[in-house]
């Protein structure tokens, strides 16, 4: 774990999940709630407060941190707390990539879901504070589902292990290849709903895991999430009101999110973000046209 030394000051710290598959729930040592100002776009409209925040591979969120009530000598702790249903993989719980707890045995590394140490923090210095957190942080200009062309039905994307291969609506990635349902329109916005599991038979519903679903090339805004394995563990650290472009999707989640095409067209990529899925073939292109 990494050590840091601040003065009695507020500190914006940006965070950045560059795990290759570790999920982290985010807390203080002391039970001091997490304010939120930004996540993966940009800012929040205001600040938001949490007990914990979730942060899959790839998703970020910017923290303001007060230390100025802090006592010199005083130390502060960031800690990943224990979770479950990042490992309701069954046998391969916690990943065929990472191999949970199965790979990890004997090794002293902990599996994902448990409890971690992140940041061990000092106050060495007197600063005078004389900032205060705003309560309007920016405007967000939100998407509106009845624009969305295909409100009524909304494109599906499934990510699921058949047998030992991840894949998107049973697909596996190609270089330039996009199918029919992988086609959207320059200037139109769509839902999309993601969904974690399912349709990979019985090996591939005993082996369901965790999928950081990234869209490149934009920002959306994320509608809603279903409850999903572990859910009353994880369900309080989820931060949906600001802009993403990473969503995390635990095993049995289904997410809506709205999106908007603009500015360009081409081929853009959307993938699971655990480093080995994508690698394994769990990303694909969709395209855009005019």
């Amino acid at each position: 774990d990494a050590e840091l030394s601040v003065a009695t000051r507020a500190y914006r710290f940006r965070v950045l999940n560059g795990s290759n598959s570790r999920i982290y729930k985010l807390a203080w040592s002391d039970g001091t709630p997490l304010i939120a100002i930004g996540t993966d776009g940009g800012l929040l409209e205001a600040p938001v407060q949490k007990d914990y925040i979730m942060l899959g591979p790839a998703e970020r969120v910017d923290l303001w941190v007060d230390f100025s009530s802090r006592k010199i000598g005083s130390e502060l702790t960031l800690k990943s707390l224990s979770f479950s249903g990042a490992n309701s993989g069954g046998m391969m719980g916690g990943g065929m990539m990472g191999m949970g707890r199965n790979r990890n045995r004997g090794r002293n590394i902990p599996a994902n879901g448990d409890e971690l140490t992140l940041l061990r923090v000092r106050v060495d210095r007197k600063e005078q504070e004389t900032r205060q957190l705003p309560q309007q942080l920016s405007r967000i200009d939100r998407f509106v589902l009845s624009d969305a062309v295909n409100r009524n039905n909304p494109r599906t994307f499934r990510f699921a292990m058949q047998g030992m291969k991840p894949t998107i609506n049973g697909r596996t990635f190609q270089m330039t290849i996009v199918a029919q349902d992988e086609i959207v329109k320059l200037n139109t916005t769509e839902v999309w709903q993601l969904v974690n599991g399912g349709g990979g038979g019985m090996m591939g519903n005993m082996m369901q895991m965790p999928h950081p679903v990234h869209v490149h090339g934009l920002q959306f805004q994320i509608l809603e999430r279903t409850p999903s394995a572990g859910w009353n563990s994880i369900k309080d650290g989820f931060i949906d009101s600001g802009w993403k472009d990473t969503v995390l999707l635990m095993p049995n989640m289904q997410a809506k999110i709205l999106l908007r095409f603009e500015d360009y067209t081409g081929l853009f990529l959307y993938h699971c973000h655990n480093l080995e899925h994508e690698d394994l073939g769990m990303m694909r292109n969709y395209l855009v046209q005019g």
